[in-house]
C-alpha cells in the first residue's frame, strides 16, 4: 500500500483549495487535522470549509462535537486511524488534511502514552500560575527539556503543565518520555508542508481576518454566547473567539480586536513553522510557486491510486 498524504502547513496557505481540486482527478476522502474545525456551530472562525467543498468531496471529523466537548490528540489520533481504515476499506483514498501541527506529528510518528494526569499536581501548577505567572513554569520547562520548549510558546499553559507532569511523575522530561511510551501509527504518510515567505504569508493573514468578519465572525461568536456556551471553553481557544466575547463585553474596540486576531495569528503562523521544522522526512511546498502545486497534484493523483 503507497503511504497516505497529509496537507498541513502553515495557515491561509490555501490547503483546502488544494485538495478539493485534487478530488476533481482522484476518488478522495480527507480526515481533518485541525483541533477546532471539530466543533459544531464554530465555522467562520475555523475557517471551515465552506458548505460547497464539504458537499463535493467527504470529509471527516469536522462538526463531531458541540463546542463545551473535550477533545484531544489522543482521540484523534484513535478517530484518524479508524477513519483511514473505513475509507480504505470502501476503496477510496485518504487525505489528511489540517494545520495542527502536534495532530499531525502524532499521527504520523506515534502516540505518547506517558503517565496518566494528577489532578493534585495540577492543582499545584495551577497555585504557581496564580502566584508567579506562567513564564515561571515555562521557565522550569526550558531547564528540564530545552527541546520541548522551543517548540511550543511560553503561553501554552495546557502543554507546559502536561510536560511538567510527566516530569515530576516519571522523571523523564517530556521528549525523553515520548521515545519510551510510544503507541505506533498504524499507516506510513508523506507529510506536505504548504508555506510561504513571510511578506506574503502575513498579507494572506490579515486579508482573511478581515474576510472572516465580512462574512459574521462576531455574529456567529454572539450566537455561540447566547446559546448558553462560555467564553472558558476548551473550544474558544482557537484563535479570536475569547478576544471577540471580550469585544462584545466592551472591554476592547473593534480596531483593538482587529489587530489583536491578526498579530496572535501571525504569531501562531511562526508557531507552526518552528513545529513543521523540527519534522523530519517533510515536504516543503510554496504555495505561490503555481509550478510546485501542479507537480503535487500531479504526483499525488498518480501515486496514490
Amino acid at each position: 500500500m503507497k503511504n497516505i498524504p497529509i496537507i498541513t502547513g502553515v495557515t491561509a496557505t490555501g490547503k483546502t483549495t488544494f485538495v478539493t481540486k485534487l478530488s476533481d482527478r482522484i476518488p478522495v476522502e480527507l480526515v481533518n487535522a485541525d483541533a477546532f474545525q471539530v466543533y459544531k456551530y464554530m465555522d467562520i472562525g475555523t475557517a471551515k470549509p465552506a458548505k460547497e467543498e464539504l458537499t463535493k468531496v467527504k470529509h471527516h471529523l469536522i462538526d463531531i462535537l458541540y463546542p463545551d466537548e473535550y477533545y484531544s490528540v489522543g482521540l484523534f489520533f484513535r478517530f484518524a486511524q479508524e477513519r483511514i481504515v473505513d475509507i480504505l476499506n470502501r476503496n477510496k483514498i485518504p487525505v489528511i488534511i489540517g494545520g495542527t501541527g502536534l495532530y499531525v506529528e502524532t499521527l504520523a510518528n506515534g502516540i505518547f502514552n506517558g503517565p496518566a494526569k494528577d489532578e493534585n499536581l495540577r492543582e499545584e501548577y495551577q497555585k504557581e500560575i496564580k502566584k508567579s505567572g506562567i513564564n515561571t513554569l515555562y521557565k522550569r520547562l526550558e531547564e528540564i527539556d530545552p527541546e520541548y520548549a522551543a517548540r511550543i510558546s511560553g503561553n501554552d499553559k495546557n502543554r507546559i503543565i502536561r510536560a511538567l507532569e510527566v516530569y515530576d511523575l516519571s522523571g523523564l522530561n517530556f521528549t525523553r518520555s515520548h521515545e519510551l511510551f510510544h503507541q505506533p501509527p498504524k499507516f506510513k504518510y508523506d507529510v506536505f508542508v504548504f508555506t510561504t515567505e513571510r511578506s506574503v504569508l502575513y498579507e494572506r493573514i490579515n486579508n482573511r481576518v478581515e474576510e472572516m468578519f465580512g462574512k459574521g465572525w462576531a455574529e456567529e461568536v454572539k450566537k455561540l454566547l447566547e446559546m448558553g456556551y462560555s467564553a472558558d471553553i476548551q473550544s474558544f481557544r482557537a484563535i479570536g473567539y475569547r478576544e471577540i466575547a471580550r469585544h462584545l463585553d466592551g472591554e476592547i474596540t473593534f480596531d483593538e480586536l482587529i489587530k489583536a486576531i491578526k498579530k496572535r495569528t501571525r504569531h501562531f503562523a511562526k508557531r507552526q513553522l518552528t513545529w513543521f521544522r523540527h519534522m523530519r522526512d517533510v515536504k516543503y511546498i510554496d504555495v505561490m510557486d503555481r509550478l510546485a502545486l501542479k507537480e503535487l497534484e500531479d504526483y499525488i493523483g498518480k501515486n496514490y491510486r
